[in-house]
Order: structure tokens, then sequence, then C-alpha cells
């Protein structure tokens, strides 16, 4: 791949041309001196559908993830640190004012100093061509308002969750002197595990800071009116718009909506905020009253501080669980108490007998309490200044010294077993690199190898599901019901022809409540097919999902090559590991020619899976081991 001396400009941002590539599928030459980056073309040699990457600085650009006035996002990949990042570029007109350039640094330094798991994390600033740069953390698990697209409103219990989230984050940036100064739906980012993030500081200000006359900062429907008057955004501010956004979000409509922009804007002047129940008439008191008070017109009569407005979101999440019986109610439990009074008092003297015996355990469990943590405190640190390892033996986590002999502990963090993060021209551009770059071979002939990328698919897929688990289900209630399990695995590097055993190793999480009412006599079996290629990205559907059968619970479509069935346990326990081993999965892993392979689990369609089995993911292997390949030449 050699970049063009020319530029492309998209969006008024200088791109490096890319000459040409190598398919990811043939790993033929193709001249794209002529394709426009960012256009899906196919290859000439083999019709595979590619889409055409830009060259950024050091980065690798993949896809344009939005664009504005002042600039635009792309998905990119950083081949220095080998990750994928997003970058932020300003266009190059925007970069000629200095005052400017200096600002965006100023805020990028502010955002990078922020340590919140609800703010999109800054990575590194830089400048390219006069162009100034932000790169930053990669968040691909959604954005609030496409989620909000699909439907015309959202779980009431979901909207308060993310709204505790995003209150995390804007307090954080609070304190680090910030305001966001455009809170919307489509600020509002989930990671793959379905946390919220805050994104998109580009309107936000410094406190102190005040608009230009005539300048109004911020979205119509969401916009603080005091903001609209020319005051300088504060935290009030935000709080109004997040305010704006949970109605929206609720009740499927935005609080004020005029015929025109000003109409729209001048409304909230006119008239106080609709309650929402007027909407949504099955809303509970409790989150009416949050969403409202966040609408004040006056700031003064908003929530004083984030602390405040996030223990009124806690207080609306616990009305809701109430209501849903997901909680007990205090309040009947009080009346009950009462009813108790006088058996309590008679129970006072014997209480008062065992007090001190009470007490005694008491403070023997604090020190226990304390000594377990400080033993933990002591594990991190000597994992941390490398005297001992992470291991996983028999699926679960423990700890071993550095020179550790004991068989069977094998070492997570030796080339081996490491997750390379993903280049996705690495391979195709230079084979002979990518090999050299793969898993090393173990002194005993094996390879270990972690699943590069994992997902679950199911017909009904929720885009704030759970990605630290993969969901396996089939069973007698269709198609409708099921979720397959997709696995790959990054072959560079190893020698096929040396393969003569193989196994693949999945762990099993602890069973939810619906996953123990399986029968114990029922033969429940998981089925492992085999697919050449990883022709797949993360957020991969029930619909895309390569030879998926979408009528079949179980089943798989042409493409996918059947290796083997084997039975699954019926309970597993947390931690339990289920193997797919034998010389059949190792011949077909050796006739495979492409570097990246991809397994589907599946399950039977016999009996009723309640709820199906829950297995460790790549991102959930923290405590458990991920899916992992071992190939061997015994």
């Amino acid at each position: 791949m050699t970049d063009e001396p020319a530029a492309k400009k998209t969006c008024d941002i200088a791109l490096g041309r890319i000459e040409a590539m190598a398919c990811t599928k043939c790993h033929r030459t193709i001249d794209t001196a002529a394709i426009e980056p960012f256009t899906v073309f196919s290859c000439p040699h083999c019709g595979e559908q590619l889409r055409m990457p830009a060259r950024f600085a050091s980065f690798l650009l993949l896809a344009e993830l939005g664009k504005g006035g002042m600039g635009a996002v792309y998905r990119a990949y950083d081949p220095t640190l080998s990750r994928s990042v997003a970058i932020k570029v300003t266009q190059k007109d925007v970069a000629r004012d200095r005052a400017f350039v200096a600002q965006f640094l100023q805020e990028a330094r502010a955002l990078a100093a922020i340590n919140s798991p609800n703010i999109v994390q800054v990575y590194s600033y830089g400048e390219e061509a006069g162009q100034p740069y932000i790169v930053m953390e990669l968040v691909d698990g959604g954005r609030l308002d496409a989620i909000h697209a699909k439907k015309k409103f959202l779980d009431e219990l979901q909207v308060l969750t993310v709204a505790r989230q995003v209150v995390n984050g804007l307090s954080a940036a609070s304190d680090a002197g910030m305001t966001h100064g455009d809170i919307k739906p489509a600020n509002i980012l989930f990671d793959r595990a379905g946390n919220a993030k805050v994104s998109d500081f580009g309107l936000a200000r410094f406190a102190g800071q005040k608009p230009k006359p005539g300048e109004i900062w911020g979205t119509p429907f969401y916009v603080a009116p005091e903001v609209v008057r020319g005051a300088s955004p504060r935290a009030p501010a935000d709080i109004y718009s997040l305010g704006a956004t949970l109605f929206h979000l609720l009740t499927g409509f935005p609080p004020f909506d005029g015929e025109s922009i000003v109409d729209t804007v001048l409304l909230r002047f006119k008239e106080p905020a609709p309650d929402p129940r007027r909407y949504k008439p099955e809303l509970t008191e409790a989150t009416a009253k949050v969403v409202l008070r966040m609408l004040e017109a006056d700031p003064m009569r908003r929530y004083p501080n984030y602390r405040a407005l996030a223990g009124a979101i806690d207080e609306a999440i616990t009305a809701v669980k109430i209501r849903r019986g997901l909680l007990k109610d205090p309040r009947a439990a009080e009346k009950s108490n009462a009813a108790k009074i006088i058996g309590i008092v008679m129970g006072g003297l014997a209480f008062l007998a065992v007090a001190g015996i009470a007490g005694w355990f008491a403070v023997q469990h604090a020190k226990e309490k304390q000594r377990i943590e400080e033993e933990k405190a002591q594990i991190e640190r000597d994992v941390r200044e490398g005297r001992l390892k992470v291991v996983f033996i028999n699926g679960k986590k423990e700890y071993r010294p550095v020179d550790s002999k004991e068989p069977g502990a094998a070492d997570p963090f030796a080339p081996a077993a490491r997750r390379k993060p993903e280049d996705p021209f690495a391979a195709a551009a230079a084979p002979e690199a990518a090999a050299s770059a793969s898993a090393a071979q173990a002194a005993d002939g094996s390879w270990t190898l972690r699943a590069v990328r994992d997902d679950s698919v199911a017909p009904k897929d929720d885009p704030l599901r759970n990605r630290n688990i993969l969901l396996l289900r089939g069973g007698n209630k269709g198609a409708k019901a099921a979720s397959k399990v997709y696995l790959a695995f990054d072959l560079s590097g190893v020698d096929r022809a040396e393969i003569k055993g193989a196994r693949l190793r999945l762990t099993f999480l602890p069973p939810a409540g619906n996953q123990t009412n399986r029968k114990k006599d029922a033969s429940y079996k998981a089925i492992l097919w085999l697919v050449d290629g990883d022709g797949w990205n993360d957020g991969i559907t029930w619909e895309n999902a390569p030879a998926n059968d979408t009528e079949s619970a179980g089943g798989m479509a042409a493409g996918a090559e059947k290796l083997m069935a084997k039975k699954l346990p019926v309970r597993p326990s947390g931690g339990e590991t289920f193997d797919f081993p034998g010389s059949r999965l190792a011949e077909a892993i050796a006739a495979t020619k492409s570097p990246r392979i991809t397994f589907v689990v599946t399950a039977d369609e016999e009996s009723d899976h309640k709820g199906g089995w829950s297995i460790v993911s790549t991102e959930g292997g923290k405590d458990y081991e991920p899916p992992t390949l071992v190939l061997s030449t015994k």
C-alpha cells in the first residue's frame, strides 16, 4: 500500500490518497488511485466488497463517522500503538483562526485530564498540514439518537440509568472547570458493554466564557433559556439540556417544538415545560418531577449541583423498580414493622444479653475484612510490579509467581496468548510482516490463540446488550428465541501443515435464574461450525451474520461446515470450561487458507433451553478465561 503525493479534500480536510492496496480476501493488488476515500467498491479479481481507506498524519482512516461545519470525525487505526481510535479533524479554513486553534488545544488538554468512565477519553493532540486534530477513544456500541430513532420512546428505567451515567460524566467535567454546552442524544454514545459516555465537547467552553453577540451555543430542542439570552454556559445549562433530552427519550416528543427554529426557541420563554405524563401517563411521579425541575426556566430553581441531581435520579430509579416489583416498598415494610413493635420491645432484653458477644464478632469481622482488602491490594501491587502473574486454571483466574513452573499454568501474557490489536490492512499489504508479528510457537510445539473478535447474534438484538457475555441458545421455541456465538481467530504465523491436534475452549459464567430451570435428563448439545475467513465486524446482526440460517435456531446456511456436536452441561458453574477437541477440528483448520477463520457455535433445537448458556467473551475475560484456541503438533 503506497501513498499518493497529491491529497484529496473531503469536507475541506486534506487526506492522503492510497494508490494501491491488497484485497483482504484474495490478497491480490488493486489499483485504487481513482477511488474516492470511504467509498465501497468491489475487488476486480474476486468481487469482495471493500471500503476505501485514506491516510491522515500517521493514521489509517477507515470510515467517516460524522461531519459538521467545523470538521469531521473518522474511525481510524493507529499503527504505532496498534489500536482502533476516533480522530476529530478541523477543516483547513477553521484552522486559520489561531485563536481557535489555541482554544482547541486547551480543551483537548482539559478533556485528557478528566478521569471519568462516562466521558470519551482523549488520547493525544496534533496538527497535520495546518489542521489540528484530536485522537480519542473509539466508542462503537451505538449512539443514543440512533437507538431512539428506532423507537418512539425508550424504557423509563433504561433512560434513568443512562441519565445517571451522563451526570457522572458531566460532574467530572464540571470539577475540571468545563461545561459541555450541547447535551443531546447524538452526543451520548455507548461502549460495547452498554455504558454511556458523553462525547463531542466541540461547543464546550471553560466556565466564565460567553457567546459572541448574535451567537447561540446549543441545539434548539435542548438549549437552556439563559444561554439563548447570551449568558455563559454553566452546569445549570447542561442540566437543562439533559432534562430536555430525557423528556424527548421518555415521551417521543421534545418539550418545546414550534413550527420553526425561532418558534421552538421562543416557546421556552412563553410557557413552562409540559408534564411528560401528558404524553406518557404511565411514567412514575418521581421521574416526572426530576425532569420538570431540570427544565425550570430559572436556573436557580433547577438542581443546585450534580450531586443533588444524581440523588434525585437514584430515587426515581428506586421508584420505578418498586413499581415493577424489582424492589420492596420501604413504606410497606414500615407498616409491617409497626405491627411488630411489641415483639421487638419484648425481645430487647434478650438482645442486650447477647449484644456484647455480637459486638465482639463484629470487631472480628471488621478485622478480617481489612485483612482481605490488604491482601487484595498486595496482590495487585505484585502483579503490577512483576512478582505475580495471572493464569487460568480450569477456566478460573489464579495468581502464580513469575517463575512458576506448575504444569498447566498457562501465562496469558506470553506472546502466544496475547491478543494482538487488529490492523485491518497489515496482512494484506505485507504478508511477511504480518507473519513475523503473529503469535509465537511455544516450546512444546503448540499455539495458544485468543479470539480477536467475538459476538453473539439473535433475531432481537438489543443495542445496549452486555457484550461481556456470549449467549448461546437454540431450543424448541424456534429461531425467534435463538442466539448463536461467532468467534474469529487470527492464524497468521501458524504453520498449518504442522497442526495435528486442536481444541477450542469456552468458559461458562454462573447461570442466571432462568438458566437453572433446565431438565437434568435433557440431552442438550452444542454444535461447532467453521466459516473460512472473517467477513464480519463488531456489531454483527442476525440478518448479516456470515452463513447464518435466519430461519433456524441451531442450523447454519451454505458456507458453514459442521465439525462436531458435543453434549452441553445442564447447569455449569461459573468458570467451568467446555472444549471442542479432536483431529476433525485440526484437519478442518489445516485445510483453511484465510489468515483468519470464524467458528460459529449453535445449540440443538430439541429441548426448551430455558434462557440458554452464558459464555465468557474476550471483553469479559478478566476473572475467567476468554474463548481460546489451542493448536498442537502432536
